[in-house]
């Protein structure tokens, strides 16, 4: 116990100096950073483990590299450090509650050991720290911003198993919903940057969100990874929490985070998805199994259900549009809760043909207002929601009433009959809404839109049919089946628009190509690489892989660069050109956010130095949140002689509207440099952006005497040179065999650990 007391106080020290050291240096001008450390800070010392939820809430969206420039060291070292300081001083307090399995360990220590040697291999020699070390990936430090990723996992391990408790009780208190509220933040980002750019419901545009991941601004999958690991959290709350309001937030965070990961248009995204749910639907299915609560007959059944409902409502998407699938989808979830109350089979019939003499005469009665008027107010929406209104007004009664007896009733009895009145009037509803959602899809595409959508109205009564022929409902209306029924119906009501789109169907469609191309990337890797005994073994270094693509690549490819250099004691900016062979070969740019005001006239100023007619400049301002660009301003440029010594130039023009809506709703505006054209370089010094009248300065770190402070860069559309774009490749490129055995035995364990617990009849292992 002393000799921990003393390790962990150390670690304490330490790290509170790092912190310190790190602070001195670190640009917090224009972030919020400082005040949200010094809360974290005072919160951490009154409650130290509440740094299970913090963390994975704050780490996903406390990135501020394309504010401040830095990502060698971010935002999330400088919380890390706090954490380690501050947890590891109340440490020695706290009882040793959980041990890490043994086969686990020698995993954990054998990829310890694997970034332990890959790490110096791509770092050394370590340049001195200056401007250029500290802001490009072909630094050595790169090797040094990948490799602390695991170093703060090793560091923190220690405490984790103190803090978490010996169960996976006290994960599900803090970790989980600290993983769930950086997932719900994360959600909110990426549908406030689609509401800004592309727009909510524009599925159509080539636009990939990137949300608070500022890593993704070379390409990358850093979102598409954080969602494929997060959303599955969600079932955790949807299936096994007891608490009405967990059910409620799960129901709302799965919608955003449907939308947050359909709109990635990522084909490994949307197979991850895929296998999380069916792996979930697995572990349910098998766990009520072992109960005996499921016969083969269930499963085919719920297999032939959700094989039919996908595609009936994709025909009537496709048909009807959103108005005809949303009447749809409102219709077959009417007949999901119908099919699970005990209705007698004599009522089905003759309601049936009620309900649609009574829609057949409120159809004759309402009135036909203008067909230029809303919508909602026609004959066919309007019968839909005076028909949906009385079906919700008989149902609630029976489901609260269901639900109720359900709670009293022994497993296996049957259920007391629910008022027939009720029933009744609800069962009329139904068919008053199949007749309306019929009429919905004429009204919106005439005859041949009649077809789609009677294939969901078939489904919908097909499963009355199917509930009219037993004698006990085929599901039980409890709180997990209403749940799991919502649920399903949320990813449906986004998936099917989103998937049904052009760009959508662009992306499936040249997956073949998109195949080819990585496969031809891959080669190229393999071929770059110095294929020795040593190198296969344990790879050329953490981090090497973008220089290695930049100095070596079998293409010939020279990609765009930007280097600081000093002469004569002053610093500026150098920007290369890109040199592709064959094809077009994106620039790289430079970026800055500045804060200007619309339909205002700037002045922009700066000094050009340029050797040869070509390469050209290009600046612009544009709205951009980290890619893809929109209401782009450029800046006109006409270049003058002599080349080869500095000339400073005085450009004016108008802002046109950008930065013209109020904060919530504008989308953040980057000043922008890049140079193409041709083969060649660009000198660029003294940067200033003020409006004509004098007014304050935009810009900061103009004259880059603080080297890359308050400036990032972008690789738009062409990624590889700084991706393998394949997991196991990139950690053989980088580890070798060592590294990839050992992560490939880590991953293996983890996947045997979680099956023997969903075997076990555990479906939130899944």
């Amino acid at each position: 116990m002393n000799g921990f007391r003393f390790a962990a106080r150390t670690t304490a020290v330490v790290c509170a100096a790092a912190f310190l050291a790190a602070a001195c240096y670190y640009p917090f001008g224009n972030t919020w950073l400082a005040p949200i450390l010094l809360a974290y800070a005072v919160l951490l010392c009154w409650w130290p483990r509440c740094w299970l939820f913090a963390l994975p809430a704050l780490l996903p969206v406390l990135d501020l590299a394309p504010w401040t420039g830095w990502f060698m060291l971010e935002e999330i070292d400088l919380l890390l450090m706090l954490t380690a300081a501050i947890v590891y001083w109340h440490a020695p307090r706290w009882p040793r509650q959980a041990t890490l399995p043994a086969a686990a360990g020698i995993g954990v220590i054998g990829l310890g050991l694997a970034y332990a040697i890959a790490l110096p291999h791509g770092a050394l020699p370590l340049p001195p720290p200056d401007a250029n070390a500290l802001a490009h990936y072909h630094s050595g430090y790169n090797a040094v911003r990948l490799g602390k990723a695991w170093g703060w996992c090793l560091l923190l391990l220690p405490a984790l198993l103190r803090s978490a408790g010996p169960g996976p009780g006290g994960l599900r208190r803090y970790f989980l919903p600290g993983m769930l509220t950086g997932l719900t933040m994360v959600a909110l980002a990426d549908l406030r940057e689609r509401w800004l750019f592309p727009g909510l419901d524009n599925f159509a545009a080539d636009y990939r969100t990137s949300a608070p991941f500022s890593g993704m601004h070379t390409g990358g999958a850093a979102l598409d990874g954080y969602l494929a690991l997060c959303t599955p959290l969600i079932a955790l709350w949807l299936l096994d929490s007891p608490r009405r309001r967990h059910g409620l937030a799960a129901l709302v965070l799965l919608a955003l985070a449907a939308h947050a990961g359909l709109t990635t248009f990522s084909r490994g995204l949307y197979a991850a998805h895929a296998s999380s749910a069916a792996l979930i639907g697995a572990a349910l299915m098998l766990s009520a199994w072992r109960r005996r609560t499921l016969s083969w007959r269930g499963v085919a059944g719920m297999g032939l259900l959700l094989a039919l409902l996908a595609p009936s409502l994709e025909l009537s998407f496709a048909g009807a549009g959103y108005r005809g699938f949303a009447a749809s989808l409102a219709l077959l979830a009417a007949a999901f809760l119908l099919a699970g109350l005990p209705a007698p089979a004599r009522l089905l019939p003759a309601t049936g043909l009620c309900g649609a003499a009574i829609a057949g005469a409120l159809t004759a009665a309402l009135p036909w207002p203008d067909p230029a008027g809303p919508a909602a107010l026609k004959p066919p929406y309007l019968l839909f929601i005076l028909s949906g209104a009385g079906f919700a007004c008989a149902m609630l009664p029976l489901l609260s009433g269901a639900m109720a007896t359900r709670a009293a009733t022994p497993a296996g009895r049957p259920l007391q009959a629910d008022p027939s009145t009720r029933l009744a009037m609800a069962l009329i509803a139904f068919a008053c809404m199949l007749c309306a959602a019929v009429w919905i899809a004429w009204q919106h595409a005439g005859l041949a839109a009649i077809a789609p959508a009677i294939a969901p109205a078939a489904l919908a009564v097909l499963l009355l049919a199917v509930r009219g022929r037993r004698a006990a409902p085929p599901w039980r209306l409890g709180r997990g089946g209403l749940t799991g029924a919502a649920a399903l119906f949320i990813v449906l009501l986004a998936a099917i628009p989103i998937s049904a789109s052009d760009y959508a169907g662009q992306r499936i469609a040249s997956s073949s190509h998109d195949v080819q191309t990585r496969l031809h990337h891959w080669r190229a890797v393999w071929a770059m690489m110095e294929h020795d005994p040593m190198t296969d073994a344990f790879g050329m270094g953490l981090g090497s892989f973008p220089r290695t693509y930049f100095w070596r690549n079998p293409q010939g490819e020279v990609p765009a660069d930007f280097r600081y250099l000093d002469q004569d004691g002053n610093r500026f900016l150098r920007l290369s050109a890109p040199q592709y062979p064959i094809g077009y070969g994106e620039v790289l740019r430079l970026l800055q956010r500045v804060d200007p005001r619309p339909r205002t006239r700037y002045r922009l100023g700066f000094d050009l130095r340029r050797e040869q007619a070509r390469p050209t400049l290009l600046i612009k301002l544009c709205e951009r949140l980290l890619l893809y660009p929109q209401g782009c301003v450029p800046v006109p440029l006409r270049p003058g002689s002599p080349y080869g010594s500095w000339q400073h130039h005085q450009l004016v023009f108008d802002s046109g509207a950008l930065d013209g809506a109020p904060w919530l709703l504008r989308p953040p505006v980057q000043l922008e440099l890049a140079v193409d054209g041709g083969p060649g370089t660009l000198d660029i010094d003294n940067l200033s952006l003020r409006d004509e009248s004098g007014g304050p300065e935009l810009l900061r770190n103009g004259t880059f005497t603080a080297g890359h402070d308050y400036w990032f860069f972008s690789s738009d559309r062409h990624h590889l040179p700084w991706h393998v774009k394949n997991l196991p490749l990139h950690l053989y490129v980088e580890m070798g065999w060592f590294g990839l055995l050992n992560w490939t035995l880590l991953v293996l364990y983890a996947l045997a650990a979680l099956a023997r617990r969903v075997w076990r009849g555990d479906p939130g292992a899944a």
